[in-house]
């Protein structure tokens, strides 16, 4: 009896406990505000020392309980600086006015699973692109949309086809053969940002010829996500902080949000755009002068007949082919808002056209987006959020080439005096190709759709477990998956004049059918304890990973006229690849924040197993430590300065399969059976792990209208996965070894941010980066080589080697050549600064307001980097033979350097653009009085390039999206300049 008296005055106490609480507090109401006086909804008010908050409503009026003593109130919103505001006992109003945010000193960054601290107290470098400086002016992708505004990134657009193909490297080389790709993750969801080939080396002979290459001019499905559709995108630059996502975060992380509802009535926003592109730079072609320059180069007489036979002597293949004007559009429709029972939404839809500058090529999306969340009481919150997406792309024939069927090899062979034009509706054979190419006849009947349908979801669940004044429980759940379906095909019909190649079987189509499915879910209780003297922040959960592709290819060779499906050739190659990965970690993090808010620190752990390993029960750990301390002394016209260093490790997973010995399916009179593929698998590979330990300091001054960041880093990554050669003997030839294996970067990075006029008519904000990184390996366990795939050093290549940059530059010199009748091939660095990566990176981003008129530009500056221009090679093999740029280039042959590695530097207006808002009432009478915003805006991307680079472009990748085989220039497609006019309005 005494025990159950006992248990029976528990909740009786804990009742008179919480009737005495509330005796001891009282209901304090407010308004917040902006400068300009409109009500802020959304904005959170929260008592000092406690976990007590609550929202503003959407006429930025706020109730709250505090204690009969009084309190300090913390209101912040984002988008402007945080304020603090003490309440004294027996005041029962208080207004609240916030300053715009215009550098964004103070927006919310991620820490954890489900944490995030200011920025103001962040202890890693993490830049915030928000949905203003992502849209500046339309991009194709989101990534190209970044190119400029990240330091420490290099984002490198691999060809100028429609649709994407763009890689991104943070912070320098993180492995030889695996990935290079940082994580995406997409509300959560951890999404595919995987490239699939459309067989174009089945006709050009790149690879082989009947499989996928990666040099087939792939896009990154990470093209596929509508930029219009994002709130903002955070860049985990490093290991640093990519810690909190394990295996998966050593190349970074990228972390995207994309707009929820609000509170409030609906606001629907319309933006309709129109533009068109041209081609940014042309090679040219060799114009003769005379039948006998012609005679002198080709010795044919019906060769200096059809010169002089030829109305036109020097015609403009490139305009001819590349001269394509078509209209592109964008229609993006989207309505925000929320009700009185706890519901937002925000649903968006998107239709979008990009013509491509050749015939037959182009890019389609079309988007449909639903984000919808719920609260439930005081306790549970829902958040469903969901996009539907389809994308069309065709991106011609481009790259390189050993058939001689590209455009720019054809051109490089084809005097200009012979028309390719049609006569009477026949396109001429090419005399000058042995092979008979048109290239008009290619562009028109070449075909290379590439169909994706592609869904990514998630759905959230937050449930405040306890909330009491000094302490609360939050339990977290979120599941989301990533789908996508890629179709592509690439037809050439048996009446194009290269067909049927070497094979005697006119016409090819390759088919390529892939099926990816990622799908996480994670689980994470929050505790959060506030007391005066400090905050801290508990969290701890797991997380569970698939990764699911299958890719099944078909070349088929020898089509009859007029068909296009694979069972209708005589000759068929197919091949298929299927992988299955699962990952599983759990978490758990500290973050300690006190001294008044100015010392914080964090530290954390993922343990995490993969079924890639070759161990797949066993679990890898990935601790981080950061720490953060926000000085209370200032110096003068100092507003804030906050000093910070981050250690942490973090993954990158070994490929699939290389823990394995392979079986190579074979026949033996006619029995079907297997031998082990002569690659040996490594049974105990494990992943490649980078350490990383980041330190600098952010100084905010003169009143917050200015912000110097800046950054040191040191990364290592051990255990590089590397294949070593084996002697014939074992029956193999190369070995998967790990061990002994090392790479060191380092680098700097610094960001300016200034708002140096900001009065009631004109605002000026102005952002400056800048990114140096150099790396080393520093282990080796194999002799120094030349990475698989590239191309010999007698064109300029890559090669690994002790001591050395992972991203030199090796060469062949003093190697016989035409006119030249001795001389030794050597070996070597090309320049004492020859690198693939550049010395150093900086952008240039102004905004101006001035009243309804608003311009914002943008400078990308990339410094040094060596490009192998290989597309000279082909017009020095021909038309360039005897003029003076072709004997120029043999002379620089003979004293020793090499023809094709070129300084890349260049100087890019990436974006342009001019926008006018109007008045109100014409905004009234234009829509018939629905609008409350009409503006009008005229746009560029990448309208000018300033460089001593003798070809298309420096911005290249032959062989897409890799470490350290970049900027190999092999024939791509060529850039474009991007011309917009779009309405934009709000109602």
């Amino acid at each position: 009896m005494r025990n159950i008296r006992m248990f029976a005055t528990v909740p009786v106490a804990v009742a008179l406990c919480a009737v005495s609480a509330q005796a001891q507090q009282r209901r304090i109401t407010g308004r917040v505000a902006a400068q300009s006086g409109e009500p802020l909804q959304a904005a959170a008010v929260s008592v000092v020392g406690t976990t007590t908050g609550t929202y503003t409503a959407e006429n930025g009026t706020f109730s709250l309980l505090i204690p009969q003593a009084g309190a300090t109130l913390r209101v912040r919103r984002i988008g402007y600086r945080q304020a603090t505001v003490p309440v004294t006992a027996g005041q029962e109003e208080v207004n609240v006015t916030l300053e715009k945010d215009v550098l964004q000193l103070e927006t919310q960054v991620v820490t954890g699973q489900a944490t995030s601290v200011s920025s103001r107290n962040a202890a890693n470098a993490v830049t915030v692109v928000n949905t203003d400086q992502l849209n500046r002016a339309p991009a194709q992708a989101i990534d190209q949309a970044l190119q400029g505004k990240v330091a420490g990134a290099v984002i490198t657009q691999n060809s100028g086809a429609p649709g994407g193909g763009t890689q991104i490297q943070l912070r320098g080389v993180t492995s030889i053969n695996a990935s290079s790709s940082p994580l995406y993750v997409v509300d959560g969801v951890i999404v595919n940002n995987s490239a699939i080939s459309n067989g174009l080396n089945a006709i050009s002979g790149a690879s082989g010829g009947n499989l996928a290459s990666n040099q087939d001019q792939q896009v990154n499905r990470i093209a596929d996500l509508n930029p219009a559709d994002i709130e903002n995108i955070e860049v985990l630059k490093g290991a640093s902080a990519g810690a909190i996502y394990g295996s998966s975060g050593s190349n970074g992380v990228i972390i995207i949000t994309t707009k929820r509802g609000q509170a409030g009535k609906p606001v629907v926003g319309y933006t309709q755009r129109f533009g068109t592109q041209t081609q940014a730079k042309k090679l040219g072609s060799r114009c003769f002068g005379s039948g006998d320059e012609v005679y002198d180069f080709f010795g044919d007489s019906a060769v200096v007949a059809m010169y002089n036979a030829a109305p036109v002597k020097c015609q403009d293949y490139e305009k001819q082919l590349y001269g394509e004007h078509s209209l592109s559009y964008e229609s993006d429709l989207s309505v925000r808002g929320g009700t009185n029972t706890g519901t937002t939404y925000y649903f968006s839809g998107t239709a979008k056209h990009d013509g491509g500058i050749q015939q037959n090529t182009q890019y389609n999306k079309q988007s449909l987006r639903a984000n919808i969340g719920q609260t439930v009481g005081s306790k549970l919150a829902f958040h469903v959020n969901s996009e539907l997406l389809h994308t069309l792309t065709e991106r011609g024939l481009s790259g390189n080439d050993n058939n001689g069927v590209a455009p720019y090899t054809i051109i490089s062979a084809t005097p200009s005096f012979f028309d390719f034009r049609p006569k009477n509706g026949v396109y001429p054979v090419n005399p000058f190709l042995g092979v008979g190419s048109n290239l008009l006849q290619d562009a028109a009947l070449i075909r290379t759709p590439e169909n994706v349908y592609r869904l990514i979801g998630s759905a959230s669940a937050d449930y405040t477990v306890f909330a009491k004044d000094k302490q609360s429980l939050t339990l977290s759940v979120l599941g989301g998956i990533d789908s996508y379906s890629d179709q592509g095909k690439l037809y050439s019909p048996p009446e194009l004049y290269f067909e049927p190649l070497d094979d005697n079987l006119p016409g090819t189509v390759f088919n390529v059918q892939g099926n990816f499915v990622n799908a996480n879910v994670n689980g994470t209780l929050v505790h959060k304890y506030t007391t005066t003297p400090f905050t801290a922040t508990t969290s701890g959960g797991l997380r569970k990973v698939r990764r699911n592709s299958q890719v099944q290819t078909i070349t088929g060779r020898g089509l009859p006229p007029g068909m296009t499906d694979v069972s209708s050739a005589l000759q068929t190659f197919t091949n298929e690849s299927q992988t299955a990965n699962k990952d599983f970690s759990y978490f758990f993090q500290e973050e300690f924040l006190t001294l008044s808010e100015h010392l914080n620190l964090t530290a954390a752990v993922n343990s995490e197993r993969s079924s890639v390993n070759g161990d797949d029960k066993k679990f890898y750990s990935y601790p981080k430590f950061s720490a953060s301390y926000d000085m209370p002394y200032l110096p003068r016209y100092t507003d804030n300065l906050k000093f910070r260093v981050a250690y942490g490790r973090a993954g990158n997973l070994p490929p699939y399969g290389n823990k394995f010995t392979s079986l190579i399916t074979s026949t033996d009179d006619n029995v079907i059976g297997g031998r082990p593929s002569t690659v040996l698998g490594l049974s105990d590979i494990h992943p490649e792990t980078s350490t990383e330990i980041e330190g600098g300091f952010d100084w905010a001054f003169f009143h917050s209208r200015a912000q110097l960041s800046v950054t040191q880093y040191r990364k290592q990554v051990d255990d590089l996965i590397l294949g070593a050669a084996m002697a014939p003997s074992t029956g193999f030839s190369t070995k998967i070894i790990q061990s002994g294996n090392q790479l060191v970067n380092h680098g700097t990075e610094i960001s300016l941010q200034i708002n140096p006029i900001h009065t009631g008519i004109f605002n000026w904000v102005s952002n400056t980066t800048y990114a140096h990184e150099r790396g080393k390996i520093t282990q080796l366990s194999v002799p120094a080589f030349t990475p698989g795939g590239a191309f010999s050093t007698s064109y300029g290549t890559g090669r690994i080697e002790l001591g050395k940059s992972p991203t030199q530059v090796y060469v062949q010199v003093g190697c016989n050549v035409p006119l030249t009748a001795s001389g030794r091939c050597t070996s070597k660095k090309y320049g004492s600064h020859g690198d693939f990566m550049p010395d150093y990176q900086m952008g240039f981003s102004n905004d101006f307001d001035i009243g309804p008129v608003r311009l914002s530009s943008l400078l990308d500056w990339r410094k040094g980097g060596t490009v192998i221009n290989l597309t000279n090679n082909y017009f020095d093999g021909g038309l360039l033979a005897d003029t003076a740029v072709g004997n120029a280039r043999l002379r620089t042959f003979r004293t020793g350097k090499p023809v094709y590695a070129e300084n890349g530097t260049f100087v890019k207006l990436r974006e342009l653009a001019l926008s006018y808002g109007l008045p109100k009432n014409v905004s009234q009478m234009l829509s018939r009085g629905t609008a409350t915003d009409l503006r009008l805006e005229f746009s560029g991307r990448n309208l000018y390039t300033w460089t001593k680079y003798t070809g298309l472009d420096p911005e290249v990748s032959n062989f897409g999206n890799q470490n350290i085989r970049q900027n190999q220039d092999v024939t791509p497609f060529p850039p474009s300049r991007q011309f917009f006019f779009s309405l934009i309005s709000s109602f």
